[in-house]
């Protein structure tokens, strides 16, 4: 009577590992950022929030999302206190 157990060769992986660019970061945040866009715009008109609401959720989405990524809260809060906010033309 036999197991079926198949015994692999024992041997290293050799595996390398190529992380993301800058480049590639910086479209999928693009990206990210677009598709929250299209989600508010979409709630902006079937509900009765304002932008005031969205701001606020999204403040508390963006402290979330540091967590989830690892961030403790100090570097969060160093992160807010230092962003830098620029004006810019919205089409609405």
């Amino acid at each position: 009577m036999t197991d079926n157990v198949v015994e692999f060769p024992q041997k290293e992986l050799d595996v390398n590992i190529e992380f993301e660019g800058d480049d590639d970061y910086s479209e999928i945040v693009h990206a990210v950022n677009t598709m929250l866009e299209m989600q508010v715009a979409g709630m902006m008109v079937t509900t009765d929030i304002e932008w005031p609401h969205v701001m606020d959720a999204c403040m508390s989405l963006a402290v979330s999302a540091g967590l989830r990524a690892g961030m403790d809260t100090d570097e969060i809060t160093t992160l807010l206190q230092n962003a830098k906010i620029h004006e810019v033309e919205l089409d609405e």
